[in-house]
């Protein structure tokens, strides 16, 4: 479920694996550290707390999350992509999810 929360300092939502992401909209990632598709921009950046960590990542260098994945503390995960759809709506779809123990 989306929550209130936040990451501190960073402005992300605070999801886990079960998270629908229903009616999220578009999600400004500002600051990513890290370079996970080796083009030599940086384009994603990574958190985590005591339960999950998520990886944002803006592929297209828009400032907007393109791409989230979650990996909880008891295996759980899940993925989700970004769609800006022509008529002005958008969605963020999940794109795969399951448990990495089983």
């Amino acid at each position: 479920m989306v929550t209130s929360g936040e990451f501190p300092g960073l402005g992300l939502p605070d999801i886990d694996a079960h998270s629908s992401l229903g009616g999220l909209g578009p999600v400004e990632l500002n600051n990513p550290s890290l370079d996970l598709d080796h083009d030599g921009v940086v384009d994603s950046l990574s958190t985590s707390d005591a339960d999950s960590t998520s990886i944002w990542s803006d592929y297209d260098h828009d400032g907007l999350a393109d791409h989230v994945t979650v990996v909880e503390e008891d295996g759980d995960y899940a993925a989700w992509e970004y769609h800006r759809h022509p008529d002005g709506t958008s969605e963020w779809r999940k794109t795969d999810q399951g448990n990495l123990e089983k």
